[in-house]
C-alpha cells in the first residue's frame, strides 16, 4: 500500500494521530532527500570562485608600461 492510500485509510478510521504521523514522517523524508539531491550544486556554487579559478593579474598602470617600453636618457 502507498503512503497516499496508508494516509487515506487511516483518516478514514479516525484515526487522526497515526495519519498525523505518517504524513509527518513523508514530508520530513521528501524534506531530506531534496537537501540531498541539491547539496552538490549548492556546494559548486559556493566554491567555484575559491577552487579551480586562476587570479586575474592586476592591469599594470601607464606610467609601469611606459617606463617598460622607453629607456630614459637617465640610464646611459
Amino acid at each position: 500500500m502507498s503512503r497516499v492510500a496508508e494516509l487515506i485509510d487511516l483518516i478514514v478510521q479516525g484515526k487522526n494521530a497515526e495519519a498525523s504521523d505518517v504524513l509527518n514522517s513523508e514530508l520530513l523524508n521528501r524534506s531530506y532527500q531534496q537537501v540531498n539531491d541539491h547539496k552538490a550544486v549548492v556546494a559548486s556554487n559556493y566554491f567555484s570562485p575559491v577552487v579551480g579559478e586562476p587570479e586575474e593579474e592586476e592591469p599594470e598602470t601607464e606610467e609601469e608600461i611606459v617606463s617598460q617600453e622607453e629607456p630614459t636618457d637617465e640610464t646611459y
